[in-house]
């Protein structure tokens, strides 16, 4: 197969809810990792915890160009990846805008239950490609690579919102609103073996993490002592929010 992304299309389906253990390899799978700037996950090895062991769902097409992999419905015509998460802080200092149930929640503005290898499929069909120059660690002062894409938030009820209408920079004890922050999608990167969103459960990231797959790369995400939830504005913890990831490119 010439196009990884049919490739990574086809081994999904066959896989139909399959439950991926560390010692079940993906067919097909190490070549899609060997593309420029797609850093897909690569086989899950036999040594890691049973918190990494993750269903891989299968795609299905709900109608012409709509699809969903999981709780996540891709539409290609908008360029637009969906899925439910909800409220995780109504205060405190933030590192991360999302992570997965299980990940580092005592620092992220939302959480979701989907798995971030399931995420990494939905945007590699939409084309959305990561970086091959991933940061060399957490806080990096480099501004990260990857395609760019915004990301919006809808509640129930009411206008959709962005994650920095949620959030405050704090610099030097003052407050500052937070609009029109820029973030790409790194693709996050393979460490050690593992595919780091998926063993982290880190997804976006608003203080510098190589192993999100989506970074700030507005100015400050190298500091993790200036992000705070903005107290004023952000909904009830536990409130329902459906998060839109869409291709800019």
């Amino acid at each position: 197969m010439k196009n990884p992304l049919i490739s990574l299309l086809l081994v999904t389906i066959i896989g139909s809810s399959t439950l991926l253990y560390a010692e079940t390899p993906i067919p097909e799978q190490s070549a899609v990792l060997q593309q420029p700037g797609m850093m897909a996950p690569p086989h899950i090895p036999a040594e890691l915890p049973d918190r990494h062991t993750f269903r891989v769902s299968p795609v299905e097409q709900v109608s012409p160009g709509l699809y969903r992999v999981g709780d996540i419905l891709i539409n290609k015509s908008e360029k637009t990846v969906s899925f439910p998460a909800e409220v995780n802080m109504d205060k405190g200092l933030l590192e991360y805008v999302l992570v997965r149930t299980g990940g580092k929640t005592h620092e992220s503005l939302l959480r979701t239950r989907i798995e971030p290898y399931n995420l990494q499929v939905a945007c590699l069909l939409l084309g959305i490609e990561g970086t091959s120059v991933p940061l060399a660690y957490q806080g990096a002062p480099e501004t990260p690579k990857g395609d760019p894409v915004a990301i919006i938030l809808n509640l129930q009820t009411g206008a959709p919102s962005r994650p920095e209408q949620w959030m405050v920079k704090t610099v030097d004890g003052t407050n500052h609103d937070l609009r029109n922050m820029s973030w790409v999608f790194t693709g996050s990167l393979v460490s050690n073996g593992r595919f780091a969103a998926q063993a982290e459960g880190s997804i976006i990231a608003v203080f510098h993490d190589p192993a999100a797959m989506i970074d700030n790369a507005s100015p400050g995400g190298e500091s993790d002592r200036i992000w705070f939830v903005n107290e004023k504005s952000v909904p009830p913890v536990g409130t329902p929010v459906t998060i839109t990831i869409k291709s800019l490119k």
